[in-house]
């Protein structure tokens, strides 16, 4: 029998009320997301193993006597290997990747693929003939395009990578913001501490200012309500901001560097009251991301 752990479920399960389906995969708690109108679909950055993308394709598509929908867009947020996976699965469908992503360099995508084969290894995923995304709608800022009667529009928001986008579905006040606030309070940076930070401001300028209430992340739990979106944007920014003085302190208090990553991460998880394992090790990242831009390493001549 399979355990509860190595199955999917699904979080949200669609309906003509609230066209939105979230397929919580077995692996590092992704969130497959999809949405509905009429008799089009689109998904977004849709799953990791097989069996989940296809579980995905059918619950948005499939419908009790009648005719199954189309998926007409998929949406890739990133060029991150967990949300590429799928984008070859749904013949016909224009792929939407933002013009950062499509330009990667080849050194860039052939280091994707080769993580995106080792954690295959490690999942028992077969996936022969898997390609980097090749993008139908290509964008730079923003781009719009509709799903029955459903306009959703995909914004360009650097941060976390430098080709992360977010998907904003207007009708239905949800926002799907790829890996923004998977873990409120543990920022998930990964690229430029600065960036993220501006992220997270522009991102909460765009939920109060249209009234976001519902945020998909790519990881872990949806947050709903308009009070709880803005408190948990709140959150992440207080802790990047708490992490990047202690990092200025300890510079200050003329640590060695890794003696300043070291206590500035220790701090932060004081201040969040838990730590160890995954939240150590973020919080070493971060604190690494941000000592790059306070205390710069000197460029050999």
């Amino acid at each position: 029998m399979t355990s509860a752990v190595e199955t999917f479920r699904f979080l949200e399960h669609g309906s003509p009320a609230d066209p939105v389906v979230v397929l919580r995969s077995r692996f590092w708690n992704f969130n497959a997301i999809g949405f509905f109108d009429g008799d089009e679909a689109c998904v977004v950055d849709p799953g990791i193993y097989p069996d989940e993308i296809e579980a995905l394709r059918r619950a948005v598509c499939e419908r009790a006597g009648r005719l199954p929908r189309r998926v007409t867009h998929v949406a890739v947020t990133h060029s991150h290997h967990d949300h590429i996976r799928g984008w070859m699965r749904f013949p016909g469908a224009r792929i939407v990747f933002p013009r950062a992503g499509v330009e990667k360099s080849e050194a860039a995508r052939t280091r994707i693929l080769a993580t995106k084969r080792k954690i295959d290894e490690q999942l028992g995923v077969e996936d022969e003939g898997f390609r980097y995304p090749e993008a139908d709608i290509v964008f730079d800022e923003r781009c719009t395009f509709t799903i029955g009667d459903l306009t959703a529009e995909m914004r360009f928001l650097p941060g976390h990578s430098n080709c992360t986008s977010v998907v904003w579905i207007p009708a239905l006040r949800t926002l799907c913001t790829a890996d923004y606030l998977v873990s409120p309070g543990l920022a998930y940076c990964r690229w430029e501490a600065r960036a993220f930070e501006s992220a997270l401001a522009t991102m909460r300028g765009w939920c109060e200012s249209e009234g976001v209430t519902r945020i998909l992340p790519a990881h872990n739990d949806p947050i709903e309500g308009a009070d709880a979106v803005l408190a948990a944007i709140d959150l992440e920014a207080r802790t990047f901001a708490f992490l990047r003085d202690r990092v200025r302190a300890e510079i200050t208090g003329g640590r060695s560097r890794e003696g300043v990553v070291r206590e500035a991460a220790a701090a932060v998880a004081r201040q969040r009251g838990s730590s160890g394992g995954r939240r150590a090790r973020q919080d070493t990242d971060n604190a690494r991301r941000i000592l790059a831009e306070e205390w710069p390493e000197p460029v050999s001549p």
